[in-house]
């Protein structure tokens, strides 16, 4: 039996979670080559949990991923509306509970690192794989018959025929890509767009701290048998501070993430490296005189390896695509962490992307416009759940509370929070997709 004709070939640079989903959707299809280029020595990914909501969940199984994510799980999750995330003020000797937080589906946490494996495991033969290809540059030729030249700071080139930009905040795709537009811009006297576009590259501190680790459960067993955080996830709210806390890997262990707010920094520079190591100490004095429970989680940080996040985001980016290249993920969107749903939108736009490539009507010769279809769906979406996690970043660190901080006003808030996490369990990914199916067959 013959092989079926590739249509073209697509290069996707970065082999995080939103790379490798996209890259296993294509390398499903047999007319597509799928290449992927990791700028580290070897595929892996940084981080503890990734949470994943009913809409996600529903995208996942519409990619075939479903199974495998309840794999990870130590219970078989349902589609009624359930508690997800229970709130307390916490930063007093007696916490006040605030209330839950109830969605379709709940929230279920998962390793990143083992979801991660997963869709390397899952890869077809279509797809290749490359480590150490940092990439450098890339040049796009007017001319549709001309590949695509990558170029990587190995000194090493490679062609293909759509580029996909999955290097995460600090994107050289990115860059490339906005420093064309503006260029062009520049050449039709448009220069306010073309400063503005300019001003999207690069992404800007929003003057938070996270502290990351994962707690083994049986040394918070061993303090605290019952505590909270083994029925559902939690989060602990304080003024500027706060804490989320939820299993994961089948309950062995707890996904640990402190944040520290600073509004005055936000918008500044920062200097420093971005992700460093803390110390246990540290974080734990954080948190000094909040309520016992939240005592009882930061005991358990000492002798574990905690990294400290300075937390940055990217303006809101008219376009993920010019010509024949396209963005995602963090690439394109990369938001405050107060949805959780950075990784899920990297997971959606991984789910119309490839949708759309592998579609029987796109071509080498009309795949602009088809991505430019899966810009225009994704977009508007990304934008909102962008907006909904900065104000979600307001009510976490209690700043918009009346200052007597009554339980009727936190109640509000877990009210607002509510309303905010709507989306996660109320509106379909589905319809998005539908809609550029749609826009793909009437416009081709």
């Amino acid at each position: 039996m013959s092989e079926s004709p590739i249509k073209f070939r697509v290069a996707i640079c970065g082999g995080g979670v939103g790379g490798l989903t996209v890259a296993y959707a294509l390398s499903k299809s047999p007319h597509i080559q799928v290449d992927v280029y990791e700028a580290a020595s070897k595929f892996t990914e940084i981080g503890a949990g990734v949470g994943v909501w009913w809409r996600t969940r529903q995208v996942l199984k519409t990619l075939g991923l479903e199974d495998d994510v309840i794999r990870l799980l130590s219970f078989l999750p349902g589609d009624d509306r359930v508690l997800s995330i229970q709130y307390r003020k916490a930063d007093q000797p007696e916490g006040q509970d605030m209330g839950p937080m109830f969605s379709r589906g709940g929230l279920l946490g998962i390793h990143r690192a083992e979801f991660h494996e997963t869709l390397l495991n899952r890869l077809t033969e279509r797809c290749r794989t490359f480590t150490s290809k940092r990439l450098q540059s890339y040049t796009q030729s007017p001319d549709r018959d001309v590949p695509i030249l990558l170029e990587f700071h190995d000194g090493t080139t490679a062609t293909c025929d759509i580029l996909i930009g999955a290097d995460g905040i600090k994107s050289v795709v990115r860059k490339r890509m906005l420093q064309e537009a503006a260029v062009k811009a520049e050449v039709l006297k448009r220069d306010a767009e073309a400063a503005e576009l300019r001003n999207m590259i690069e992404p800007h501190f929003i003057g938070v701290y996270t502290y990351r680790t994962i707690i083994p459960s049986e040394k918070l067993i061993s303090i605290s048998p019952q505590h909270r955080v083994f029925s559902s996830p939690i989060q602990y709210l304080g003024k500027n501070r706060h804490i989320m806390a939820y299993p994961i890997s089948r309950g062995r262990f707890i996904n640990f993430v402190a944040f520290d707010h600073h509004p005055d920094q936000e918008g500044t520079h920062f200097g420093e490296a971005w992700v460093t190591n803390a110390d246990p100490e540290h974080v734990s004095k954080m948190y000094d005189g909040w309520e016992r429970e939240v005592s009882e989680l930061v005991q358990c940080l000492d002798g574990l390896k905690i990294t400290r996040w300075a937390v940055h985001s990217l303006e809101t980016l008219p376009f993920y695509s010019s010509g024949n290249v396209a963005i995602l993920g963090d690439a394109a969107h990369a938001m405050p962490p107060f949805q959780g749903a950075g990784a899920g939108q990297a997971i959606e736009d991984a789910l119309v992307l490839s949708t759309l490539l592998a579609h029987e009507r796109t071509t080498k010769r009309n795949a602009q416009q088809v991505l430019e279809i899966y810009s225009r769906v994704r977009q508007p979406v990304a934008t909102e759940v962008a907006r909904r996690s900065r104000v979600n970043g307001e009510y976490f660190s209690l700043r918009p509370l009346r200052s007597d901080f009554t339980l009727p006003s936190l109640k509000e808030v877990t009210g607002r929070i509510q309303e905010n996490f709507e989306w996660v369990s109320e509106t379909d990914a589905g319809l998005d997709l539908e809609r550029a199916i749609e826009l793909l067959q009437t416009e081709s």
